[in-house]
């Protein structure tokens, strides 16, 4: 894709000089003067975009159950690295510096002709543990090498049907260990803490080992009732974890339905990345119950309600989320969910949908399917996820599962209750992580002052950061009174601004079909000030609607009510411009023709703080 330039300068008697400077045509005095920019007004969602700004999830690198990850120090220093489930008996890697174009990369993961699985690789999942000693693992360090922090690959395979050694046809847990982030991965080879000698023919969760005949027997530590031991019981999307707290490892799964009717979500804690310590084997989820102890149902009314897989635990402000997918793979919403407990192994309590509980979930009507198996990774402040996808190819089904990225934030719900939610699944242009394009998100650092607001409603959500996604979400869009509304936001010094982005509502009828001025208060290198304008900013309808042939036939598209239209979440109307020193945006919108109100779901300004 080439990379989209201002090209109107030269149409207009304003030019912008070097550092972002706006120059009058008069050379004295400033006068209102219309702001060069390009708009993002028509095309579908296929058009060509700013790579240097934006991103779109065109769901081009074909990874089922993504595995995402950022490197912050060494070599690869300021890329991203990606692996997940894909055809073969291993994993591939792909790698980007610019969160846009990806590349295969390094030599992944292949296993050797004594590993236990024979196929079904499914769901890696990699961490990097940097206090991890080589020699414990052994791996020896060579002269000028440090010897210490290692790339740790968990994953899951299944057994050959006429396996001796293991139960047959069933799902393990093994981990594989590299220097480097795309590897060569290597399977763990040696002694765990337990003593016992491991090789590539052994997993490093096994059930058999906690075999009641052995001496072992978890019920008397388990919750009453829970039966932890089943020989043949399979488990996959092993999800290893370090408490940031103490330090302590964890590792999570998912329990399969090879040897039982229902997936739910494990833990164990970990002696070393090798040695699970099976006497805290712990269920964490019950499937249509929001606890184990089975009290209170869970209100998904999805499809599969039997399924909690693809479990990833992230720690924010006291609390552990455990985070999982509804559903099977295949089922067109397969959201991700959300749990909450004060420790690692819980116990833990769902979030009801209707507080907030669904963290990422494609709507039943979207031309998205599926938000499900995932993965969380920090660039910089910015928390996002990764999770697979597939591209709807209309009378052709779908295609294969690809990796997709969206923005998450966390939120209070309306029983103060604090949850992750994720501006996403989106399919349109979103802004880049400010690591890669060198500019974020400045208007939270602005007041907010809106005329025409309904007195339910608030200026705070001009520019909260957050989308509201669904009808049913704990997130409130900012809604005007009339038919008309002007905000300004204002900034305590001169920031720089890039581009701007004013969020439609999800309500159709609450959208607005243009933006019908933004008024910049520039100031140039000099101390001049002055006025740049952007008039008539259409909202790209072509873009961000779901295209009504994705849900009716050529006849029944004749006499189409405008009930069904559905607006794509998170699409904005969008201007980029070169660099514009400014402390105040002013922007005036009318509500359009046919509608029943007028909201705004969030401002975005790119740019730079003081």
């Amino acid at each position: 894709m080439r990379k989209m330039k201002v090209m109107l300068a030269a149409l207009l008697c304003v030019a912008f000089a070097g550092g972002g400077v706006l120059l009058g045509c008069s050379g004295t005095d400033y006068k209102k003067t219309a702001l060069p920019h390009y708009a993002y007004t028509t095309g579908d969602w296929t058009a060509d975009y700013n790579q240097q700004l934006f991103y779109r999830n065109d769901l081009d690198v074909t990874l089922g159950d993504p595995s995402t990850f950022y490197v912050t120090e060494g070599e690869y220093a300021g890329y991203l690295f990606s692996t997940g489930t894909s055809s073969g008996v291993g994993y591939d890697f792909y790698r980007s510096k610019d969160f846009v174009n990806w590349e295969p990369s390094g030599e992944g993961f292949v296993k050797s002709k004594d590993h236990f699985g024979v196929t079904s690789f499914w769901a890696p999942q990699v961490l990097y543990d940097k206090d991890a000693v080589w020699a414990d693992y052994y791996i020896e360090a060579e002269e000028g090498e440090s010897g210490k922090g290692l790339y740790f690959l968990f994953y899951s395979a299944c057994s050959s049907v006429t396996e001796d050694k293991y139960y047959p046809d069933t799902y393990y847990l093994a981990m594989a260990i590299s220097k480097n982030p795309d590897g060569p991965y290597r399977e763990y080879e040696g002694l765990n803490a337990n003593g016992e000698y491991l090789t590539a023919a052994d997993p490093i969760f096994d059930l058999e080992h906690i075999n009641p005949e052995t001496g072992i027997n978890l019920d008397e530590n388990a919750v009453a009732g829970q039966e932890l031991y089943r020989r043949g019981r399979s488990f996959i999307d092993a999800c290893p974890y370090i408490d940031p707290v103490t330090g302590d490892k964890y590792l999570f799964m998912a329990r399969n339905r090879k040897a039982d009717t229902t997936n739910e979500i494990w833990g164990v804690k970990m002696k070393d990345w090798a040695t699970p310590d099976y006497y805290t084997v712990t269920r964490l989820t019950s499937f249509g119950f929001t606890t184990t102890q089975r009290t209170e149902k869970y209100n998904f009314s999805g499809h599969s309600m039997s399924i909690d897989e693809g479990p990833y635990c992230y720690y924010h402000d006291g609390k552990y989320y455990m985070t999982f997918s509804i559903g099977s793979t295949n089922d067109k919403l397969y959201p991700v969910a959300q749990a909450i407990a004060d420790s690692p192994l819980g116990p833990y309590t769902k979030v009801q949908p209707e507080d907030g509980g669904l963290v990422c979930s494609p709507g039943t009507d979207w031309d998205i399917h599926s938000s499900g198996h995932h993965s969380f990774f920090e660039m910089g402040e910015e928390l996002w996820i990764v999770y697979h996808s597939y591209e709807v190819l209309g009378a052709e089904g779908i295609g294969p599962r690809a990796q997709a990225f969206d923005r998450v934030y966390f939120i209070e719900n309306d029983k103060g209750e604090t949850v992750m939610h994720t501006n996403g699944p989106t399919k349109v242009i979103q802004p880049l992580p400010e690591s890669v394009s060198g500019y974020k998100n400045i208007a939270p650092l602005a007041s907010v002052e809106a005329k025409g607001m309904d007195k339910d409603s608030s200026a705070e959500y001009l520019n909260d950061q957050i989308i509201k996604m669904h009808a049913e979400d704990n997130v409130k869009e900012y809604a005007a009174k009339g038919s008309s509304t002007e905000i300004t936001l204002t900034f305590d010094d001169y920031v720089t601004a890039r581009a701007i982005m004013i969020y439609n509502s999800i309500d159709y009828f609450k959208t607005f079909d243009k933006i019908e001025s933004i008024e910049f208060y520039f100031k140039d290198a000099s101390g001049k000030t002055g006025i740049a304008y952007i008039e008539d900013l259409a909202f790209n309808f072509d873009a961000n609607m779901v295209p009504l042939d994705y849900m009716f036939s050529e006849d029944e598209l004749e006499e189409i009510d405008p009930s069904y239209y559905t607006m794509r979440p998170g699409g904005a109307c969008v201007a980029e411009f070169d660099e514009l020193s400014v402390n105040k945006i002013k922007i005036k919108i009318k509500k359009a023709d046919g509608r029943d109100g007028l909201n705004i779901a969030d401002i975005v300004v790119l740019g730079k703080s003081a």
